[in-house]
């Protein structure tokens, strides 16, 4: 039980770490045109 909590909190981590960098990479993008 312990094991899966840690295991979903993990890719929610993963997830909200891409979404930001994807984020920033796309602001840096449109900020170059």
């Amino acid at each position: 039980m312990l094991e899966a909590f840690f295991t979903a909190l993990l890719v929610l981590v993963c997830v909200g770490v891409l979404a930001f960098m994807g984020l920033t990479v796309k602001k840096l993008y449109q900020g170059q045109r």
